[in-house]
């Protein structure tokens, strides 16, 4: 019987740790990234979305931030220049239907290169 409660104990005590180390990593917070290459889109009429290819070859679906000053229309329009864009990774999302390869780039800033 002793055994029997020792065991339950170390097992409640894995979940708990378990749960706290987890918890701890999801207030990570994402430091700001600028990233330069084309928009493209991706997808098929009537289910496209814009996403946006680096130079360097990472793929991002896009978003603009929520307390942004322009829109994704404004982004989107700039389509066949170099742009640069300012803002975050949003790698936890990196499974579904409108999600790219390299995760959600959420933008804050952007700008056309000449």
């Amino acid at each position: 019987m002793k055994s029997l409660k020792k065991i339950f104990i170390a097992i409640c005590a894995f979940f708990v740790c378990g749960t706290a180390i987890f918890a701890y990593g999801g207030n990570v917070e994402e430091s700001q990234t600028t990233v330069t290459g084309h928009i493209k889109y991706y997808g098929n009429v009537p289910f496209e979305f814009p996403g946006f290819e680096t130079v360097d070859g990472a793929v991002y679906t896009l978003r603009v931030a929520e307390d942004a000053k322009f829109t994704l229309k404004d982004v989107v329009q700039a389509q066949g220049y170099l742009i640069e864009l300012t803002g975050t990774v949003d790698s936890s999302q990196k499974n579904g239907l409108n999600v790219l390869k390299d995760g959600i780039f959420v933008v804050s800033e952007w700008k056309q290169k000449k």
